[in-house]
C-alpha cells in the first residue's frame, strides 16, 4: 500500500477511535427535515449528520434485519482523476454485488451478538444507501474532519446514509448521514473490492450506537 494510503487508513481509525469516546446527546429541538418523524439531531455520534426519536432506546432491540446495500441512485461526480477512466467510477453490476457483499458482511461481523431477523419479538430494520461519491474535497492528510478547501485527486469522498426502522410498526427511529474520505485506489481497484475497511468502520460505529456499547 502507497505511504499516503497508509497514513489516511491510520487517521480515519484514530478519528473512529476519538469519535467513539465521546457520548451521544440528543437535542431539545426536533430536526425540521425529520419533524414529522419525530426525529430530534444527535450531536457527538461520530457520524457527520444523525438524526433519532428521543425514546428509541436502540439497545433494547437483539433482533436485527439488515437490508442490503442501495447503490442504485449514486450521484456520482462527472470529475474524474487522472490514470482513471469512466467506468472505474461507475456502478457496474460486478461492483454493485463487491459493494453489496462487503456491506453484509460487515454488518453480520459487527452484529455478530444479534438474532437474525424473523427470530425475535423486537426487530430493528437497517438500511444503507451510498449516496454520492467525488474526489476528495481536503488533502489526503487532514481527512473528512478538518474543513479545508480544494480537491485532492488521490482520495474520494464517499457518502451514505443509513435509517434505522422498528419493523414491528414501521416507524423511522433514526437517521444517520455520514462522508468519509479514502485513497481513490479503494474505490477504482478490482471493482470496489477495496471497500471493505471503510464498511467495517461503518458497522462498528453503528453498532456503538445502537447497543450503547
Amino acid at each position: 500500500m502507497p505511504e499516503r494510503a497508509k497514513y489516511l487508513a491510520v487517521f480515519i481509525l484514530l478519528t473512529m477511535i476519538t469519535a467513539c469516546a465521546d457520548t451521544p446527546v440528543v437535542q431539545e429541538q426536533p430536526s425540521t427535515e425529520f419533524a414529522a418523524e419525530g426525529l430530534h439531531p444527535v450531536s457527538s455520534s461520530g457520524f457527520e449528520a444523525a438524526y433519532a426519536r428521543p425514546n428509541a432506546n436502540l439497545a433494547s432491540y437483539r433482533t436485527l434485519d439488515v437490508v442490503s446495500m442501495d447503490v442504485s441512485d449514486v450521484h456520482i461526480s462527472h470529475t474524474t482523476a487522472p490514470g482513471t477512466m469512466r467506468r472505474d467510477w461507475q456502478i457496474m453490476p460486478e461492483r454493485k454485488t463487491n459493494l453489496q457483499g462487503a456491506w453484509d458482511r460487515a454488518m453480520n461481523r459487527a452484529f455478530a451478538g444479534y438474532a437474525h431477523a424473523g427470530t425475535g419479538d423486537k426487530e430493528l430494520r437497517i438500511t444503507a444507501k451510498l449516496t454520492r461519491l467525488e474526489p476528495g474535497r481536503t488533502s489526503a492528510a487532514a481527512g473528512h474532519v478538518s474543513g479545508m478547501a480544494g480537491t485532492s485527486t488521490d482520495t474520494v469522498d464517499v457518502s451514505a446514509e443509513f435509517r434505522l426502522y422498528d419493523q414491528a410498526g414501521g416507524d423511522l427511529l433514526a437517521v444517520i448521514r455520514d462522508r468519509r474520505t479514502i485513497a481513490m485506489l479503494q474505490w477504482t481497484r478490482a471493482a470496489g473490492t477495496d471497500m471493505v475497511n471503510l464498511f467495517n468502520s461503518w458497522a462498528a460505529l453503528l453498532h456503538t450506537r445502537v447497543s450503547g456499547k
